[in-house]
């Protein structure tokens, strides 16, 4: 039960101050390269102490107030969509809050050195991807890890600190997080006319979770988010028959229901097993160069073989 109402107190300049504190780099006093990032966490922690025994109907105005009084962008329709809904994903975090935030504390610490250290070695690795930030250390009310986003004109790289926290603790290993999210950047995008085909969002996925298998050889199954009840090869063969039979098809419906809907947790294993495949005598260089229609020619391949469990 929450305490008492306490009197109102203004926010005041130095919270919004702290809110707004974003570390932009160029590079370093050596001329090493450094990365730009925006930090959003240390100034939401700040106005949670402010608000953390009022009312909810407080804590929920009060540091929505805060967060878009310092950063906007980050917590609108350009990161969540046209249905954003700040308010009701904003108390959702502040219920969890009391239990999630020694977590979050020591994540949104260890964050930025994390992220340089990772993405700049990625970078230094593949020069081809000439993105250089930013990378907003954010919030995103548990909806997603990292995704990347055009956020005022420019491809940021988001990162909800508030779901890795949750999901996998503040002292988890961060490089299968940022190794999937920056090999996903390698991929061209889709140049076809008309919305991508089924096919196209498998090698979404599967690139990127080989990228890591590659990159992060000591990740386990549970880093890359892949379960042990969507492992069973005759699951895997079932599905690839499935997804096989309208690897064309450019309906959202068949998208969802093969790749991110109920046999997500099968579609991710399926996904790894057609990029080892595919991936298999290539460098992660020239596999992220593959176009159709040798590409989809290869995942076909890939499947039909996927249909045999112990071929």
């Amino acid at each position: 039960m929450w305490t008492p109402p306490r009197p109102r107190r203004s926010l005041g300049p130095l919270l919004l101050l702290a809110l707004g504190a974003a570390c932009a780099h160029g590079t370093g006093p050596s001329g090493s390269r450094t990365l730009e990032q925006v930090e959003v966490v240390p100034g939401f922690l700040a106005a949670w102490q402010e608000v953390r025994n009022a009312p909810r109907a407080d804590q929920v105005t009060r540091t929505r107030q805060a967060l878009q009084a310092s950063h906007p962008e980050l917590f609108g329709p350009e990161v969540f969509g046209p249905g954003v809904a700040l308010d009701r994903d904003l108390e959702r975090l502040l219920v969890e809050m009391p239990r999630l935030e020694p977590k979050l504390r020591a994540l949104s610490d260890r964050m930025p050195g994390e992220v340089d250290r990772t993405t700049l070695r990625f970078l230094e690795q593949f020069p081809e991807l000439t993105w250089s930030g930013p990378v907003a250390l954010s919030l995103s009310f548990s909806q997603f890890e990292a995704v990347w986003r055009t956020v005022s004109g420019r491809r940021t790289l988001v990162l909800g600190l508030d779901a890795i926290a949750f999901y996998r603790g503040p002292y988890a290993p961060l490089e299968p997080v940022l190794h999937h999210a920056l090999a996903g950047a390698l991929l061209p995008p889709w140049n076809g006319t008309g919305p991508p085909p089924l096919w196209w969002s498998l090698w979404q996925e599967a690139f990127p979770l080989v990228a890591v298998r590659t990159l992060d050889p000591e990740a386990s199954d549970a880093d890359l988010r892949l379960s042990n009840e969507g492992k069973d090869p005759a699951a895997v063969a079932a599905l690839a028959r499935r997804v096989r039979g309208v690897l064309d098809s450019t309906k959202e419906s068949d998208r969802r229901q093969l790749i991110a809907g109920a046999g997500a947790t099968t579609s991710r294993w399926l996904a790894l097993r057609v990029g080892q495949r595919v991936i298999a005598g290539r460098s992660l260089h020239e596999a992220a160069r593959l176009t159709a229609p040798p590409l989809r020619n290869e995942i076909e391949a890939a499947l039909v073989a996927l249909e045999r469990p112990g071929s």
